[in-house]
This record gives structure tokens, C-alpha cells and sequence, in this order.
């Protein structure tokens, strides 16, 4: 997972979203982060995060990496948040199913639950920004 905003570096801002990467750096199973400095009361606390691709060209899905089952990160390997047919997330704990539009868990152990969604932004030059 990359690190954005790392322990002894200032993050890269773009006005008030946080630069995490170039579009074409997330990959057709997502990228995983591990935020800094985000929380204000507590700004040594690491938030995991992942990125995904939609399925229309451009779009972009951001999720906390957390499983809402019993709260482990959802990958296997790093950086593949997606099953293999890159139709649904995946977790690999207990192989729950999530849809990529809105986190949605439609199979395995906690359906009818959600991932928690964040926002993300592609820029006019293809930066992805995080926050809303």
C-alpha cells in the first residue's frame, strides 16, 4: 500500500483534497493507501483506504479499507480489491462481496451491510484527489 502524507512528510494538497495519485497508477483490481494526519484529535491515527476503477471509463470508487464483518482490510494481495472477473470488491477474509458503486454487500456473511464510501476526484490532469 502507498502511504499518503507519510509520518515525516507534509502531504501534497490541491486546495483541501489530498493528492494520492495518477489515474493511471490505480490498477484494473484498485490501489490501496494508508493515510496520515487526517483525523484532527488524533493526527498520528493511519487510515487504510483503497481506490478502484468503475466500470464506465474515468470513474473512480474510494473506500475505507475495512470490512464491516469483522473489520479486517479487504485484500489478499496488495493492491487487488476486486474478485477476478473485476466485477465485484472482494474480501478476503470471509469472501464477502461488495458492489463497486456504492459498497453494497450482496454476498457472504454481513449482507445488507456497507463499506464506508469517501470521496475522490479525478483532476483535469488526471491526479486523484481525496476529500470532498
Amino acid at each position: 500500500m502507498s502511504t499518503a502524507g507519510d509520518d515525516d512528510t507534509e502531504p501534497v494538497m490541491r486546495g483541501n483534497r489530498r493528492v494520492l495519485c495518477h489515474a493511471d497508477e490505480i490498477g484494473d483490481a484498485g490501489k490501496g493507501f494508508i493515510l496520515h494526519g487526517i483525523h484532527k484529535d488524533n493526527p498520528d491515527a493511519k487510515v487504510p483506504i483503497f481506490v478502484i476503477p468503475g466500470d464506465e471509463d474515468g470513474v473512480l470508487y474510494c473506500y475505507m479499507n475495512i470490512c464491516p464483518h469483522q473489520g479486517t482490510h479487504l485484500e489478499l494481495k496488495p493492491d487487488t480489491f476486486l474478485d477476478v472477473d473485476r466485477k465485484l470488491i472482494q474480501c478476503s477474509t470471509h469472501w464477502a462481496m461488495f458492489r463497486k458503486e456504492d459498497g453494497y454487500c450482496v454476498k457472504g456473511p454481513c449482507v445488507g451491510k456497507s463499506l464506508r464510501q469517501l470521496p475522490v476526484m479525478v483532476d483535469d490532469d488526471g491526479m486523484v484527489l481525496f476529500g470532498a
